[in-house]
């Protein structure tokens, strides 16, 4: 196998990886966006919206934690604690997980 076509398999390996892992912290930030929505007492569309709002903050902020701070504040202000976002996140992120990814595909017993 040449060097070039090797640097092609690695930069193909990394741009797979680098879009699962965008689309778990999408499929997060929805999930906990739209947990969040109904902390805040929002219906219907608006719960959509919302949900919306928290992945595009994530897309926005480099590092993918635009989501996290944007619900971190907004629930702040009704009380929530960053703890409980967090501890949100952790769950969401495993929910969200690619399957390759999950947690429970590494165990036979989850299976």
């Amino acid at each position: 196998m040449s060097i070039d076509r090797r640097r092609e398999m690695q930069e193909n390996l990394y741009a797979a990886r680098e879009r699962r892992s965008f689309q778990d912290r999408a499929r997060a930030d929805r999930i906990v966006g739209l947990w969040a929505a109904r902390q805040l007492g929002l219906e219907g569309q608006e719960i959509d919206a919302y949900a919306g709002s928290v992945i595009g903050a994530g897309v926005a902020k480099p590092g993918g934690r635009g989501g996290f701070d944007k619900v971190a504040a907004d629930l702040a202000a009704i009380g929530i604690s960053n703890e409980t976002v967090r501890a949100r996140y952790a769950i969401a992120m495993d929910e969200g997980m690619s399957p390759t990814y999950s947690i429970a595909s590494a165990n036979p017993l989850y299976a």
